[in-house]
């Protein structure tokens, strides 16, 4: 089958296939917990704007009303306040980050990758003080 395929183009192919797997969550890793003697870490918006760029998050959210793949996200934080009464704003952004099949929103499907769960903790603090502020 591979034989007029040749070896440089198999190599290629199987680089390819590893480095897909690494960025849909192949090399995921265990995040560590916060060091309990460090100060606790402040949310910059401003580093989540760019984690939010970075991240690809703006490929398939708004920062705006207007749909894409997934929702907009602006005034995210009183829709969040309101679709689960156990959670707060912040902990249901997160657990949509890290567990995105967790709350689908109604007229999208569950596409999100799960790839954000290795974000390490103050990363997504981040993304959600960016969200917060968006309106």
């Amino acid at each position: 089958m591979f034989e007029n395929f040749g070896r440089t183009r198999i190599f290629a192919l199987a680089v390819g296939l590893m480095l897909m797997a690494a960025a849909c969550g192949g090399g995921s890793r265990i995040i560590p917990p916060h060091d309990p003697s460090l100060p606790p870490h402040v949310a910059e918006a401003a580093n989540g704007e760019r984690l939010f760029k970075n991240e690809s998050c703006s490929a398939c959210h708004s920062t705006g009303a207007r749909r894409i793949t997934g929702p907009g996200l602006a005034v995210i934080d009183s829709a969040a306040a309101t679709r689960d009464s156990d959670l707060t704003a912040d902990q249901y952004i997160e657990q949509s980050i890290r567990n995105p099949g967790e709350f689908i929103v109604d007229g999208f499907n569950n596409i999100m990758p799960k790839t954000y769960s290795r974000l390490p903790q103050d990363d997504v603090d981040d993304v959600i003080a960016y969200l917060k502020i968006l309106e």
